[in-house]
């Protein structure tokens, strides 16, 4: 019984690791190794408009401070009721509880779809790249996936959260009531 349970556990993994290994995901995680260098890139000229959102507050009596900065460009709009929109390309989240610090990164297209997801905390740090199924993604969007110590962050909850931090960012910036 314990080998069945192993085999099909290796199965699994050996199945997970091919679809993660097959050229259209490897040409994908090419593709957005790109963005992401781009984007750091424009990150550090000094024309980058970026907008910070800082909160400071309690949890449970420990203080918390959570920083927030979206990196956007700007477009102009030929028709509509204003004259440019703001578009991000990366949001980096910075959150610190005394005794644990958390860094993510959410790497957007120019759709506002999420492509990269990074994260570091207490000797964690897990890496997401998305895509889709052309593209060699899995059914959690997946196309590869790199974790030192574990997982900790769920493709699903990622994009979620990037969503919804992507929602404030046009609620502020944009003016999307």
């Amino acid at each position: 019984m314990k080998r069945i349970i192993l085999l099909a556990l290796s199965l699994c993994c050996m199945l997970a690791a091919s679809a993660q290994s097959s050229p259209e995901a490897k040409a994908r995680v090419a593709e957005i190794r790109k963005i992401y260098a781009q984007a750091k890139k424009d990150m550090e000229l000094p024309s980058t408009n970026k907008t910070v959102v800082t909160s400071n507050s309690r949890y449970e009596g420990v203080p918390r401070k959570e920083t927030v900065t979206y990196y956007h460009k700007i477009q102009p709009v030929e028709d509509g009721p204003v004259e440019s929109i703001f578009i991000p390309y990366l949001i980096t989240n910075n959150f610190d509880i005394p005794g644990n610090k958390f860094y993510q990164e959410f790497l957007l297209d120019e759709e506002g779809t999420l492509v990269f997801y990074y994260e570091k905390n207490e000797g964690h740090e897990t890496r997401l790249y998305f895509g889709t199924e052309e593209q060699g993604a899995d059914d959690e969007g997946l196309v590869h996936e790199i974790n030192t110590n574990g997982r900790t962050m769920d493709p699903p909850f990622a994009c979620r959260l990037a969503n919804e931090l992507l929602h404030a960012f046009n609620l502020l910036l944009n003016r999307e009531f």
